[in-house]
C-alpha cells in the first residue's frame, strides 16, 4: 500500500564494525527488557547511508547483523519490525527517501520494502517470507540463514497485468523439523490462513481508511513525517514533496482501491475484519497463537501500527475487543516477551 503510494509520488517529483564507530550513536530511550538499548546516529559514517536507529540485545547472538530498509508506517515494514522487536532481534533501520530511494540502489532487480540486508552479503525480500526464513532459524538453530533460504523455492507466474513475477508457494510455511501432533499441524494451518487473511484482506483496506479524503490523507502523511523523522532524514523540498503529493496520489488510489475489493463503506469494512479477527481468537485465547503471539498476531499488529496515528484507527480500533488484544500485543512486543528463542540459542 505505502510503498505503491510512494512509487507513485516519485512519478512527480552490516553490522557496525568495531568499537571506533560507537561514538556514532547515542543511547536514545531505553526498552523494558533490560538487555536492550536503542542507539541513534548523530551522523551517517563515510560512504554509508544514515542509520534512523539501531537496537542492540545483548542475548542476541545470530551475528546476522541485520539493516531493515523500510518505510516507517509501510504495513508490511512494519510486519517485519513487529516479528524482530518481539523476537528481540538486534538489527539496523534504514529510512528510504520515499522520493529518490536511493538507499537501496544497491538492490538493482528489487525496488520495494521492506529489505533485509543480512551481513551485507544477500537481501531477504516480501516480509511474509523473510518473517518465515526467520522463524525457521529460530527453530532450526542448527541450520544457517543460507540454507533456509533454499528452503523456499521461488516459481516464475504472471500477475494481473500480465507482468512476470517470482512466486514462493510456501512462504507463509515454518520449516519445523521434528514431527508435529494433531494438535501443532491445526495451529500451525491455522496461523498459516490468517497470516494470509491479513496480506489479501486486511491490509488492502488500510489505504481506502486513512486516505478516504484529501484532508485526511495530507493529515496521514503528516503524520507519516513525523512518526518516520523525515526532517532529519532527507531536505525540506523532498520531504514537502513526499507529504503534499503523497497525499494527492493516494488519495485518488485509495478511490480506485474501494471499487477494485468492492469496499462500499471503508470504516464498516475495517471494523467488521476487526470483529473476524476477535470472533475468531474467541473468549478463551489471548491471542491467536492461545497464550502467546503467534506470526498471524504479529502479522496483524504490525499492520495496525502502520496507522495508529492516524484517524481511522481512532475511530474503529481505539475500543471494544480489538483494542484489548492490541494492547496486549503492544506489552508482549514491547517487553520482547519471545526473545526466549534467541537467548536459548548457543
Amino acid at each position: 500500500m505505502f510503498r505503491r503510494a510512494f512509487s507513485a509520488a516519485a512519478v512527480f517529483g552490516f553490522g557496525w564494525g568495531g568499537a571506533g564507530q560507537k561514538e556514532q550513536f547515542e543511547v536514545g530511550r531505553e526498552v523494558k527488557m533490560p538487555n536492550i538499548s536503542v542507539l541513534r546516529p548523530e551522523k551517517a559514517l563515510k560512504n554509508d547511508v544514515l542509520v534512523s536507529r539501531k537496537i542492540v540485545n545483548e542475548l542476541d547472538k545470530t551475528k546476522l547483523n541485520i539493516r531493515l530498509y523500510q518505510y516507517e508506517t509501510c504495513p508490511f515494514c512494519c510486519k517485519v519490525r513487529a516479528y524482530l522487536d518481539y523476537h528481540g532481534f538486534s538489527y539496523e533501520v534504514v529510512e528510504v527517501n520515499p522520493v529518490t530511494r536511493s538507499q537501496i540502489k544497491f538492490s538493482t532487480d528489487y525496488k520495494k520494502v521492506p529489505i533485509v540486508r543480512v551481513n551485507d552479503e544477500f537481501s531477504l525480500t516480501e516480509s511474509s517470507l523473510v518473517v518465515s526464513q526467520l522463524a525457521t532459524l529460530l527453530v532450526r538453530p542448527e541450520r544457517t540463514l543460507e540454507e533456509i533460504r533454499g528452503m523456499y523455492p521461488s516459481v516464475e507466474s504472471t500477475d494481473e497485468k500480465g507482468k512476470a513475477v517470482q512466486l514462493h508457494p510456501n512462504k507463509y510455511f515454518v520449516m519445523m523439523e521434528k514431527n508435529c501432533t494433531a494438535a501443532e499441524m491445526a495451529a500451525a494451518k491455522e496461523e498459516r490462513e490468517w497470516r494470509e487473511w491479513v496480506d489479501e484482506h486486511f491490509i488492502h483496506l488500510i489505504s481506502p481508511n486513512v486516505y478516504r479524503t484529501f484532508p485526511e490523507a495530507l493529515e496521514t502523511f503528516r503524520w507519516f513525517q513525523e512518526v518516520g523523522d523525515w526532517h532529519r532524514t532527507f531536505p525540506s523540498w523532498e520531504r514537502c514533496l513526499a507529504v503534499y503529493s503523497g497525499a494527492l496520489v493516494m488519495w485518488g488510489i485509495a478511490g480506485r482501491l474501494k471499487k477494485k475489493y468492492n469496499i462500499v463503506d471503508e470504516r464498516k469494512a475495517m471494523a467488521d475484519a476487526c470483529d473476524k479477527w476477535m470472533a475468531a481468537i474467541g473468549p478463551t485465547r489471548k491471542f491467536m497463537g492461545g497464550d502467546r503471539p503467534n506470526l498471524a498476531d504479529l502479522s496483524l499488529y504490525g499492520a495496525m501500527q502502520s496507522f495508529y496515528g492516524c484517524t481511522a484507527f481512532q475511530e474503529v480500533c481505539s475500543s471494544g475487543p480489538i483494542s484489548e488484544w492490541y494492547a496486549r500485543m503492544k506489552s508482549a512486543v514491547e517487553k520482547r516477551e519471545g526473545a526466549y528463542l534467541l537467548a536459548a540459542r548457543k
